[in-house]
């Protein structure tokens, strides 16, 4: 499965669970900041989460993402690698999260 038709399924299941305030979508380009996580969820009680997609569980992290998820981790918040082989977990986390 492709990256791009996992996120797409795995955001189709969010929506369901938690309805989420917003999902926003991250366009890198030449004037972003490099390996910033593809999605920030805003839920309800000001929940801020970051996502970054992977194909699959051993994906390689282009630079700058997993520095990304590392600074996010530190500062307090929400941030998930999601893969396939974790989507149902992390989905059951989410839901926890923004009850």
């Amino acid at each position: 499965m492709l990256e791009r038709d996992f996120k797409k399924n795995f955001q189709k299941r969010l929506k369901k669970a938690i309805k989420p305030t917003a999902i926003l979508q991250y366009k890198q380009d030449a004037t972003t900041v490099a390996g910033f996580p593809d999605t920030i969820i805003l839920g309800p009680e000001a929940v801020v989460v970051f996502i970054e997609y992977k194909k699959s569980k051993n994906a390689k992290f282009r630079p700058g993402q997993k520095e990304w998820g590392e600074k996010l981790l530190a500062n307090n918040f929400f941030y998930y690698c999601v893969y396939p082989e974790n989507a149902d977990e992390v989905l059951a986390e989410l839901t926890e999260i923004m009850k």
